[in-house]
């Protein structure tokens, strides 16, 4: 062999020498494809798979085990070679070593740590997200702990997604690291029981800052364990911050729930359940979960639940620890026999806005279509919601004040309508309401789950739970994609616009897959900063339908409808196909081929407004804009909205939307 390497050596730099050529020093790569870095696997006989590559050609490859000697891969050489081979590995942890040759016997190597344990049978998916239903965060570190020891590392996926295989049963804790990023960690992960967990990961405040989660200290009153204790009706806690460990001051909170990841109010909490959070502290002193806070959660017999405690530091680093004990629950409610919950709507509600997860503020309210032909009021939270695009279903439905009151109302999803699997608990309640505006129904729970797609047609029921259950009927919901209608004119910057301008705008409805969307537009002097009267400006929305098969509006052709103040009812002002309106009204234009829809400063047929000034600069924006879909199954109620803007109450200043355009103009003589 090595007067092969020799022999090998000497041609190639004879070669060199003839033709004149720089030697070759750039050595190959190795890439393994499977098995994982880390991986733990429950069998001896691993399957190594990957690629080996040089910039001329990959001539040999070998592979050592555990520091024995070198043994040969046989490869057809190339400059990319594809290899599989099998090994047998030892009990406990294995060192692999991969080398590639080129032609100039430049040497790359790559190594594989493997753990072999024949226990080890069980799987936890991850999924790394900027919010609870924020966006994916791929390329992050994850590192995976047993009993204080790294057991396995990997990247999460472009979907920040990540699965370890071959797990043995016990207790986690998994931590994140990703320059920019604050660091997350979740302590207490159980294996199997926990078969997928969701770790939340956000920008850092200050990236130069440390990114070490703060570690806490969870007992029942600072002194006595709370982990595995037995409590009835009632859970003492005190969460204290361990000043002595790593962290960026001041902390700036601390959430405290039963049952579910704890957060704003808003992902959150119910109409019958909540949380309990503590701001700008490092120790919430004595304190006890009880009522809303624990309603529908333990038995009668006591069932183990996990006290979840969420934490951010000033920089975002989080911690997450879940707590497992058992609770028993008297509430006489779990002897009832209940009946099935009545006016189930589930609704996808897409935000493109970033905005935070944790701040409460008040809510700002949209006049929205709920149905065809009707209106009602949509309750957003400009800051509540998590950051980037973002997508969570909201349940709702009623339960007659006529009925046993249930002890806890369990929320399934399914995407066939067949299978079904939890997704939230709430407690039980009853009421007298059932109004017939979805976002008006008295019981609600939002389902903030990672894995929402949109696209992907969900069904949802609940299940009312005492002495026995009773399953509503379904509700179905398709979320839609981020929604974005673009100004188009005037033109930014631009010069000599008429006095009374028409104004356009981009409407990709068609694009998004959904059956309309809604548009209130707003105009002001630059110079004074007074806004200038206009039609949409009296808090109407104008809502824009080309034609899908939901909308009941032939294809290519359009309507343009709305509240107007001047006409005191709903109006239509376009109808290009004469659905609504046989005099096909074209105060509105719209383009359906180019995707557009035109406002006239003056709508003819109303009160005239005054022309604009001369060589004056107004700006121009979208005050509300969001896309809605039919669901034609249950009365053509809309089960989606994509919300690209809508009024924050909360700032004091008008250009309040970041992602929404605002175009500038100046008039003309």
């Amino acid at each position: 062999m090595r007067l092969t390497r020799l022999l090998g050596t000497l041609l190639a730099a004879t070669l060199l020498a003839l033709t004149g050529c720089s030697p070759d020093t750039t050595p190959p790569t190795v890439t393994i494809s499977s098995p994982q870095d880390g991986a733990i696997v429950n069998t001896s006989q691993v399957t190594v798979q990957g690629t080996a590559q040089d910039n001329t050609r990959v001539v040999r490859l070998t592979y050592q085990l555990n520091g024995g000697p070198e043994q040969e891969v046989s490869i057809t050489p190339a400059a990319s070679v594809p290899f599989t081979f099998s090994v047998t590995l030892q009990e406990g942890a294995n060192n692999l070593v991969l080398s590639a040759y080129d032609n100039g016997w430049n040497k790359g190597t790559v190594n594989l740590s493997i753990t072999y344990d024949p226990a080890a049978t069980h799987t936890l998916s991850i999924k790394v997200v900027s919010e609870n239903a924020g966006s994916a965060v791929d390329g992050s570190t994850l590192r995976l702990y047993k009993d204080g020891t790294l057991i396995a590392s990997a990247l999460s996926g472009s979907d920040g997604s990540f699965t370890f295989q071959g797990l043995p049963r016990g207790v986690y804790r998994l931590e994140a690291q990703k320059p920019g990023m604050a660091g997350s960690v979740m302590e207490g992960i159980r294996v199997p029981e926990m078969a997928s967990v969701t770790l939340v990961q956000k920008p850092a405040f200050d990236a130069t800052a440390t990114t070490t989660p703060p570690t806490l200290i969870i007992t029942q009153d600072g002194t006595q364990p709370l982990e595995g204790q037995t409590f009835t009706n009632t859970i003492p806690f005190r969460v204290q911050v361990d000043t002595s460990k790593d962290y960026v001051r001041p902390m700036r909170y601390i959430y405290v729930a039963l049952g579910r990841t704890p957060g704003s109010a808003f992902v959150t909490n119910s109409a019958t359940w909540s949380r309990r959070i503590f701001t700008d502290t490092e120790d919430t002193g004595a304190q006890a979960l009880s009522g809303s806070n624990v309603a529908g959660f333990g038995s009668a017999s006591g069932e183990t639940v996990y006290l979840e405690v969420v934490a951010y530091d000033f920089n975002q680093n989080r911690s997450h620890y879940l707590v497992p004990l058992t609770f028993v629950n008297t509430n006489p409610n779990q002897g009832n026999t209940v009946s099935a919950p009545t006016g189930v709507a589930a609704t996808a509600i897409t935000l493109t806005r970033a905005v935070g997860f944790y701040d409460v503020k008040a809510p700002a309210k949209l006049t929205v279509p709920v149905a065809k032909g009707e209106v009602g009021e949509l309750t957003l939270d400009p800051e509540a919601a998590p950051a980037g695009s973002n997508l969570y279903v909201e349940v709702r439905w009623c339960y007659s004040s006529a009925n046993p009151t249930p002890f806890a109302f369990d929320i399934e999803r399914s995407t066939d309508g067949v299978n079904w699997e939890r997704v939230g608990t709430i407690g039980g309640s009853r009421s007298a309401s059932c109004p017939s505006n979805p976002f008006n129904r008295p019981f609600y729970f939002r389902d903030a789950s990672p894995d929402l797609t949109p696209g992907q047609t969900y069904y949802y029921r609940v299940v009312a739970r005492g002495a026995n259950r009773a399953e509503s009927a379904p509700s179905a919901t398709t979320p839609l994609p981020p929604f974005f209608a673009p100004l188009v004119s005037p033109a930014d910057e631009s010069t000599g616009v008429s006095l009374t301008p028409d104004f356009t705008l981009g409407h990709p409805q068609l694009s998004i897959g959904a059956d309309g969307a809604a548009y209130n537009l707003v105009l002001w002097d630059t110079l004074t900063g007074d806004s200038v009267a206009w039609q949409t400006l009296a808090g109407y929305n104008l809502l824009v339908e080309f034609g899908t098969p939901d909308n009941d509006i032939p294809d290519g052709e359009a309507v343009v409808y709305g509240y107007h103040p001047g006409l005191g009812d709903l109006a239509i002002f376009t109808d290009t196909a004469g659905v609504y309106d046989p005099s096909k009204p074209n105060l509105i234009p719209v383009d359906v081929t180019q995707g557009t829809v035109t406002l006239p400063y003056n709508f003819d047929g109303l009160a005239q407004l005054p022309a604009l000034q001369a060589l004056r600069t107004y700006a121009w924006q979208l005050y509300v804009s969001y896309a809605y879909k039919y669901n034609p199954e249950e009365g053509y109620r809309i089960s989606a909205y994509s919300v690209q803007t809508w009024p924050n109450t909360a700032a004091p200043f008008r250009i309040s939307r970041t992602e929404t355009q605002v175009f500038d103009f100046t008039t003309g003589q």
